[in-house]
């Protein structure tokens, strides 16, 4: 859970301002600043206790805990039903923001020379993998942070030499994945337009799509941003992606090894099952985390330039530093079996457009 904290003091109700922070976690993080309380002198025991917060995503929850022993415990919480104001859920980034606690109606007679008080915002809650939310028009599921290993096993059947060597990567922070692949309505709801060859049903995934259509000024990401402040939306790494895509397992695919492919068609749209077209998104089974088409319909452009992968662990790998092609991840409609593998790799210009290749967005925390 991320946080920070600021805290003021007061004896016998004479704030004593005082400044600081407590560190919560990683940067963009919720700020809270100039905190300070005091208590009214027109004998109605509120007090009007101020701060600044800035850097949550909003909403926020905002709440308060009080120590009598000048920090060294902190023992009691004021109750939602006399306080109000910018407390509990719903808080949003901005100055001057004000709490009203009835403060003798809580805790009659209190008098409390050492007191202190905490202001704690906070913007993301505990998620649980799976869990599905809704942005900008688009499903999420949550992906946990976590480490596995990327690329192929030893000996692993049909499998490339580009995918060695396997290694341990970790997954430093949580993210929200698509639960679909981005639909042709859902491209022509932020571009204005279709370019997907497969047309006629627009609960199929777009098409026809470059890498630099998706991520350049005025291409996909930019105006979904855009329409959307305070979110940002980006393709996956492709580590990301084949963390999403394993869901926790260690198989060839995320359903099992299927050595002899009679559980394929049960999870995937290939060349064996397809009848040489995509298909509208989430008719398969999904994988353990909720994503549904991972393997099969469409290839999905990751945010990486291709490249060899580290011979060692690590953390949160970007790929490349530079190339001539962008990763692509998951098979399609048109490519055999052997491609829905979870360590299968493909990639292309980032500016070539095929009716194999289409997209999956994140959204980060």
């Amino acid at each position: 859970m991320r946080m920070l904290r600021a805290e003021f003091s007061w004896r016998v109700w004479v704030v004593l301002f005082l400044a600081g922070f407590v560190a919560g976690g990683a940067a963009a993080e919720p700020v809270v600043a100039n905190a300070g309380a005091a208590q009214r002198g027109d004998g109605s025991g509120m007090v009007d206790i101020f701060y600044d917060v800035s850097g949550g995503i909003e909403p926020m929850t905002v709440s308060v805990v009080l120590s009598n022993d000048a920090g060294a415990t902190w023992t009691f919480t004021p109750k939602m039903t006399e306080m109000t104001g910018d407390v509990g859920a719903g808080v949003t980034n901005g100055t001057g923001k004000h709490i009203v606690w009835n403060a003798l109606a809580d805790k009659p007679g209190i008098h409390w020379p050492n007191a202190r008080a905490k202001v704690t915002a906070t913007d993301a809650e505990v998620h649980t993998p799976g869990e599905e939310a809704t942005f900008a028009g688009i499903q999420f599921v949550w992906i946990p942070a976590g480490t596995f290993m990327m690329g192929r096993y030893s000996g692993e059947q049909d499998s490339y030499e580009d995918e060695d060597p396997q290694h341990p990567v970790t997954i430093a922070q949580g993210f929200w994945m698509g639960k679909y692949e981005v639909t042709q309505a859902q491209w022509q709801a932020v571009m204005g337009s279709n370019p997907s060859n497969f047309t006629g049903d627009t609960s199929r995934p777009v098409e026809t799509v470059s890498w630099d259509d998706i991520t350049q000024t005025n291409g996909f990401l930019d105006k979904l941003n855009q329409a959307n402040p305070g979110m940002t939306f980006r393709l996956p790494t492709e580590a990301e992606w084949e963390y999403a895509c394993r869901a926790g397992t260690t198989t060839r695919f995320y359903w099992g090894n299927d050595p002899s492919y009679t559980q394929i068609g049960t999870y995937a749209w290939y060349n064996g099952n397809s009848s040489s077209a995509t298909h509208p998104v989430g008719q398969k089974t999904p994988n353990a985390w909720g994503l549904y088409d991972m393997s099969g319909n469409v290839w999905e452009w990751c945010q990486d330039w291709f490249g060899a992968y580290a011979a060692g662990a690590v953390s949160d790998p970007q790929g490349a530093s530079s190339g001539s092609y962008r990763v692509l991840r998951g098979s399609a409609w048109d490519y055999s079996s052997t491609y829905c593998r979870a360590a299968a790799r493909n990639r292309n210009a980032p500016d070539y457009r095929s009716y194999t290749y289409g997209l999956r967005v994140v959204r980060t925390p």
